[in-house]
């Protein structure tokens, strides 16, 4: 990486500060951010590495001393495709190692038109605050009149005294609660999802951050850049793939998805649903009976979400910004809802109690299938059952998650900490990765599989999990971009290791500069790959950045996250492997019926995996080479010092 201007640094794409905030004393200091994003660029990048550097092993994720830390990229905020990108950093609540989460919509540009490249929260409030962040400045403001307001009221109050233009991100009940399950709100419906940021962000005494800004993100050649992001937009409009986005969302290819025996049923007891009862809430249903018009995150060609309404029927009215395919897997398959409404109802909830889906819906999934087997009864659930396809049992059960009632005081903590609570054999029904309930089903595809289970958060499908088995990609496409002819074979290990690997390092990538996955080749083979990305990084910053520049920058921010949860987690490859009820408990319908994981086939797949990354491939700790390598020495310093790594050949 050279920089062309000449000088040491320049702002280009950066804002050019960051922001640090003390809630236990108050204070707010502006420094340069110069210094970090030289190296880590910004977004993931920028956040891992300062929280790999400044939190201890030790410190819990709820502790004052555990900071919050908001990173936008060099091309957030600019008109690169997908630039509404923030990434939100933290020690993750549900599994102990390294948090991270990534949210759409408009606070990320808003952050770098009000002047800063990143925000550090660290400390404890003594009352509810929230944060404006504004032109160059930062003031903290008394929020105990937002207590216990939900998301979309807290937006409409601090609208009402910031301006219709401010973007907001806030917590609900459930954050101010500290629920494990919580999660952080942008925009009314865009959740920064898994790790339980919501309630760190309430264990802070938080309530919302708001960002206003009027100042420039300038590119160092608006001419080139402009030209770049033009051809970059025809080169992703050149396939059908984009239309079929705009025109369905994610939720279009649920057909897909089940034809793939990737939809959890009843809590995992299968991977397919039947076609009948997924047809009730197919795409089709919402696109004639209840879609509004299409919505976009800044910077957004796709326009792939949607504005429902429901007019009529038990939960109008309603107005609710469209879901993605997650909430398929984690209400329709897991709990077999397939009333339309309910599944609006469902999303709106989500949102305005500030409820991560995965998670609130692998923990309702556990307790419908422990009452199904009678190991939990109505004593437990104070009169309610709970029979699968229940909306109505699942709607009062996430009230109760949200304001820590009842059952739902041993349910907010997500599926796996509720297991243990409620004991009676409840474990072996929770289905999580490292702590952190699983969104998807990952038993017939497995690179899917792969990229879900090893993902540093923990049952992740954005860090490194596949779609080439479900995109059907031929030999020679996997071959040209993974060196392995299996990216496009589904079901078999073969190959797997390479295609997850290229993945995580694309997409730290992707994360780190600010932008968004779809118009990548995550989505599709002929999107825009690491040289694109490279071109538009490039103009825009006045340093020249290669491909494998930004390839070799995925692979530290990789290392720093897997380092982080070897020190703060103490995960080794046991913690690398898929819920024991996969290999023993086969697909039972569905195109790939009798599908199952084996043991042998997961181990070598997992080592060779290890293996493409330096690491050791029975242990799985890092080496002290590939850390040099990497120029990650205050990284090896503290592995050494914990004698967490291989030394020597």
């Amino acid at each position: 990486m050279e920089d062309r201007t000449g000088t040491t640094m320049n702002r280009y794409g950066w804002a050019g500060h960051m922001l640090r905030v003390d809630l236990s004393s108050g204070k707010i200091r502006k420094e340069e951010s110069d210094s970090y994003v030289d190296e880590f660029v910004g977004g993931r990048g920028l956040g891992q590495n300062l929280l790999f550097r400044e939190l201890a092993p030790g410190v819990g994720a709820l502790d004052p001393r555990n900071p919050l830390i908001l990173a936008a990229g060099p091309l957030t905020g600019t008109l690169a495709p997908g630039s509404g990108r923030l990434s939100i950093s933290g020690k993750n609540l549900l599994t102990g190692g390294i948090g991270s989460s990534n949210v759409g919509g408009h606070f990320g540009p808003e952050l770098k038109y009000a002047g800063f490249d990143a925000v550090i929260i660290e400390g404890k409030s003594a009352e509810p605050v929230y944060l404006l962040i504004e032109d160059g400045k930062a003031t903290l403001y008394d929020a105990r009149h937002l207590r216990g307001k939900t998301t979309w009221e807290t937006e409409e109050e601090v609208r009402r005294a910031h301006g219709r233009t401010a973007r907001i991100l806030s917590i609900g009940p459930a954050g101010e609660r500290s629920a494990p399950v919580a999660c952080i709100i942008a925009d009314r419906a865009r959740a920064a999802g898994r790790c339980g940021f919501g309630a760190v962000m309430g264990s802070k005494n938080l309530k919302a951050i708001v960002g206003r800004g009027s100042l420039p993100v300038e590119v160092a050649d608006p001419d080139g850049f402009m030209a770049l992001a033009e051809k970059a937009r025809a080169q992703v409009f050149s396939t059908a793939t984009i239309q079929r986005l705009r025109t369905h969302g994610t939720c279009g290819s649920v057909g897909r998805a089940n034809a793939s025996c990737t939809i959890p049923f009843r809590n995992f007891q299968d991977d397919h649903m039947d076609e009948k009862k997924l047809e009730r809430v197919a795409r089709p249903v919402f696109q004639e009976s209840y879609q509004v018009r299409n919505l976009s995150c800044m910077g957004c060609f796709f326009q792939d979400t949607f504005l429902y309404e429901a007019k009529e029927g038990e939960y109008a009215p309603l107005r609710v910004e469209g879901f993605q395919q997650n909430l398929v897997w984690d209400f329709v398959g897991k709990l077999e809802i397939t009333d339309p409404g309910a599944v609006l109802a469902i999303q709106a909830l989500c949102s305005k109690l500030g409820m991560d889906m995965d998670n609130t819906s692998g923990a309702i999934a556990l307790a419908f299938e422990l009452f199904e087997k009678g190991i939990i009864g109505e004593k437990e659930t104070e009169g309610m059952r709970l029979d699968w396809g229940d909306h109505r049992a699942v709607i009062r059960l996430m009230e109760k998650m949200a304001h820590g009632e009842g059952i739902g005081s041993i349910l907010n903590q997500g599926g796996y900490r509720a297991a243990k609570a409620i004991g009676k054999g409840a474990e072996q029904y929770a289905v999580h990765i490292k702590g952190q309930d699983l969104a998807e089903a990952i038993r017939a595809d497995k690179g899917w599989a792969l990229g879900t289970v090893v993902a540093p958060r923990g049952g992740g499908h954005l860090n490194g999990a596949t779609m080439t088995g479900m995109m059907r990609i031929s030999p020679e496409e996997s071959m040209a971009v993974f060196g392995t002819p299996y990216g496009g074979e589904q079901d078999t290990y073969r190959g797997k290791a390479k295609v997850v690997y290229w993945y995580e390092l694309f997409k730290s990538a992707v994360d780190t500069v600010g932008l968004c996955y779809f118009p990548s080749k995550w989505v599709d083979l002929r999107f825009l790959g690491p040289g694109e990305y490279a071109e538009l990084l490039s103009a825009a910053t006045g340093k020249k950045f290669s491909g494998d520049d930004l390839m070799f920058l995925g692979r530290k921010v990789h290392n720093i996250e897997k380092a982080f949860n070897t020190l703060h987690a103490g995960f080794g490859p046991e913690d690398d492997y898929p819920p024991g009820r996969f290999f023993e408990e086969p697909v039972k319908s569905g195109p790939y019926a009798g599908a199952l994981f084996d043991r042998g086939e997961w181990q070598s797949m997992l080592q060779e995996y290890y293996r493409l990354h330096g690491w050791d491939p029975k242990t799985g700790l890092q080496t002290e080479e590939i850390l040099k390598e990497l120029g990650l020495g205050f990284v090896q310093e503290k592995l050494t010092k914990a004698g967490k790594i291989r030394r020597g050949p």
